[in-house]
């Protein structure tokens, strides 16, 4: 069976019509589990549809999820949203290889936008790869100019973009909520 948030809703209005300490122990138990009952995929989209239906928008159970959800997104909404200072990104890679630590080096520079790294195929694919499985912001084209070939790495602001997509849903959320940004 799979867990989603209209297993997660059904499970609190019903349990609500029998027993609301019975829907509190349920709530409980989904808030204890993060990795299956996903704040972002599952809870928050229960708690919408909670709040959003005339019958059980009002219930205890969904008054103290309402409550989960928005804790959640006011915490994320409260971090800073400011673009990149400077051209430095996040240079968390999982691999330790010798390329790979020349693009740990070109993320961590400061002013270094485009890097350029001259080598066989199966090296710039390596590379590549780590780009996009470590989702580094950082735009990847081969040049195929000279032999060996080149990958040139130019960094971009996606994870900025990212964060100012989500902003702009989690303040939605919120209003659909009805609770304020601020608090």
């Amino acid at each position: 069976m799979s867990v989603d948030d209209g297993l997660v809703a059904d499970v609190l209005a019903g349990f609500s019509g029998i027993d609301a300490s019975l829907a509190d122990t349920a709530l409980d138990y989904f808030l204890a589990w993060p990795g299956t009952y996903k704040m972002d995929a599952i809870l928050t989209p229960a708690a919408l549809s909670l709040t959003e239906a005339e019958v059980s928008g009002n219930l205890p159970v969904v008054i103290r999820l309402r409550q989960a959800v928005a804790a959640h997104i006011q915490r994320r909404v409260a971090e800073d949203l400011s673009p990149p200072a400077d051209s430095r990104r996040d240079s968390q890679l999982n691999c330790r290889c010798q390329d790979c630590t020349e693009l740990r080096l070109f993320l961590d520079n400061p002013t270094q936008a485009r890097w350029q790294f001259k080598a066989a195929e199966n090296r710039r694919g390596h590379v590549e790869q780590n780009i996009k499985s470590s989702q580094c912001d950082v735009d990847c084209r081969t040049e195929k100019l000279n032999r060996p070939y080149s990958l040139v790495c130019t960094k971009n602001q996606a994870s900025y973009q990212r964060r100012v997509v989500q902003r702009e849903k989690d303040l939605a959320v919120l209003a659909r909520l009805g609770i304020w940004a601020g608090g």
